[in-house]
């Protein structure tokens, strides 16, 4: 959710975000590919990454949009979202023969509920951050909200369930109203990792580790104006990082960060910071757009895919849900 950067944005721009229709511009087929650079001859990169496809994702349902968070299934072919409506979206991916992303579909858009088991309401659903508690198909989800600073647990099936409201830490309270937790994550030993997008000074970020039982808070460093969004685990124990920022000039843009398990150890005690190594960057000229979500997966003799969505605020007149994939081979 990037409302409180609309008065970065030039006024006329700005004005079109804040009253552009929800419903104009859905219209056309599930998925339509949308290249990285035009003309480029391949293969496309970004920084260490390898291009393998991006997608323009569309639906006739006014909820579909406004993607925050994302979670892909180990074999590729399912992906779970939330959204900033308090809504769980998901579909099916699909590849051509070389591992590139050709196609999605099959979506389903659901109701979160809260502790009560009714919807969350209007002005308290913006869902922001979403961990997969275990591996897929998981125990469960924790899924962050900013405005009421909370964390939610939900069962396997995440939507229509109700949610229990877990113990978060007293800092929650101190956080801005529209700049909360953006990025959770469920770690390999369970805890939850989470990052405030809302800056505190120098581009550091307040954020936690733990649970309901015990949190330990240390910092996260971004480089500005880039703010975190999302992480996502790696096989080997370390984290992708996704920042993101807008500018008056340059536009949308985003960073990935990766964060080596050794360097991520260190950096989770009371006090710690963590700081990532920038593996890519996307800038225009490429097909850049608000990415608000970050996943991973192994690919077969090393390395892993990554994949990026996008949050197009309800606004599909000028932003949209895209979803790109890259493939990440360390050293090569």
């Amino acid at each position: 959710m990037i409302n409180h950067t609309l008065r970065r944005l030039p006024a006329a721009l700005a004005l079109a975000l804040a009253v552009s229709g929800c419903a104009i511009g859905q219209d056309g087929p599930p998925s339509t590919p949308v290249p990285l650079l035009e003309e480029a001859k391949a293969p496309v990169r970004a920084g260490e990454l390898v291009w393998r496809g991006t997608l323009h994702l569309r639906d006739a349902n006014p909820d579909f949009g406004g993607l925050s968070s994302l979670r892909v299934s180990p074999d590729g072919s399912q992906f779970v979202a939330i959204s900033d409506r308090g809504k769980r979206i998901a579909g099916r991916l699909s590849y051509d023969r070389d591992g590139n992303l050709a196609g999605a579909g099959g979506y389903s858009v659901n109701q979160l509920l809260n502790d009560e088991g009714r919807p969350l309401p209007t002005l308290f659903n913006d869902t922001e951050g979403l961990a997969l508690i275990g591996q897929w198909p998981g125990d469960g989800w924790a899924v962050s909200m900013e405005r009421r600073h909370s964390i939610l647990r939900y069962p396997p099936a995440l939507a229509g369930s109700a949610a229990t409201m877990l113990d978060v830490p007293a800092g929650f309270a101190d956080l801005p109203f529209n700049s909360g937790i953006e990025t959770l994550l469920s770690l390999p030993d369970g805890r939850l990792l989470a990052i405030a997008e809302g800056e505190e000074k120098d581009g550091r970020h307040r954020a936690w580790v733990g649970g309901p039982d015990a949190w330990t808070e240390f910092a996260y460093q971004a480089l500005p104006p880039f703010l975190p969004v999302d992480a996502a685990r790696l096989p080997d124990g370390g984290i992708l990082v996704l920042e993101r920022r807008v500018g008056l000039m340059g536009g949308w843009g985003s960073r990935i960060l990766h964060v080596p398990a050794a360097d991520l150890a260190k950096a989770l005690v009371p006090g710690g910071v963590m700081v990532g190594q920038e593996i890519a960057r996307l800038a225009a000229p490429m097909a850049t757009e608000n990415y608000e979500g970050i996943d991973a997966r192994p690919l077969a003799g090393g390395g892993v895919t990554i994949y990026l969505v996008a949050d197009n605020n309800f606004k599909p007149i000028i932003q949209r849900t895209l979803l790109t994939l890259f493939e990440w081979r360390p050293g090569k």
